[in-house]
Parts: structure tokens; sequence; C-alpha cells
């Protein structure tokens, strides 16, 4: 494959790795299963990685996926049969969680984990 890639893509592309320097800090995100302490949580984005361009609409989104989820189901609904392999509860909202690879090598990782974890989105145990 390398003899059909164009020199100059593979030297744009493949640089040689440079040691980390000294006293860097490690990628790391929150992890929730120790509680809520929110000043961990906002020190915590200091070395998650993360990016808050859209944050605060990202914050209404899932405000109002988590409102829906809490809304009883309508009475047709509830008669029907739960096909979910994880028998979790059905509600009135289906979380489904989709990522790119980067966010496992971040600190996202620990958000991601414990989402999947406490059943907070859709998952398919098959995967």
């Amino acid at each position: 494959m390398a003899e059909s890639v164009p020199s100059v893509a593979l030297d744009a592309v493949l640089k040689p790795s440079s040691t980390i320097p000294e006293g860097s800090l490690q990628v790391k995100g929150y992890d929730f299963n120790r509680g809520i302490n929110y000043q961990a949580l906002m020190q915590s984005y200091l070395t998650t990685g993360y990016q808050a361009t859209n944050f605060g609409q990202a914050v209404q989104q899932i405000n109002s996926m988590i409102e829906k989820k809490l809304e009883p189901l309508d009475e047709d609904k509830q008669n029907t049969i739960n096909l979910s392999p994880c028998q979790r509860e059905r509600s009135g909202c289906t979380i489904f969680l989709g990522y790119t690879s980067n966010l496992i090598s971040s600190g996202i990782r620990e958000t991601i984990r414990y989402l999947v974890q406490h059943n907070m989105v859709q998952s398919d145990p098959r995967h």
C-alpha cells in the first residue's frame, strides 16, 4: 500500500513521535462512581481533553432527553412487549450513544463507561 501513496502525503502525515515533556498531565476524565464533587468535576476538565465550544447547547439537549425519559409512557405503548435485550424499564425516550475513537483516548472514556455501566444509554450487549 505504501508504494501507491505519494511520498509527499506520507511525509506530511507520518511524522516521528516526540517524547512527552517532563511534568505533562495525563489525560484522564472524572470518575462519577466516586460521587459528584463539582469542584473536582470542573478540575477534571483540565485533563479531560474536552472542548467546550457547544457545551451550553449540549447541556440543553441532554436535559431535554432526561425530562422525556422521566415522562410516563402513553397507555398504548405500556401494553407492548419489551424487546430490549437488557430488559431495562421502558421510558418515553431511548438514548443511543455513538462516539468516535478519539473520545476513548481522551478522558471522556470514564464518562462513557459510567453512562453504560448505569444503563443511562441504550446499548447492545452483543457488541
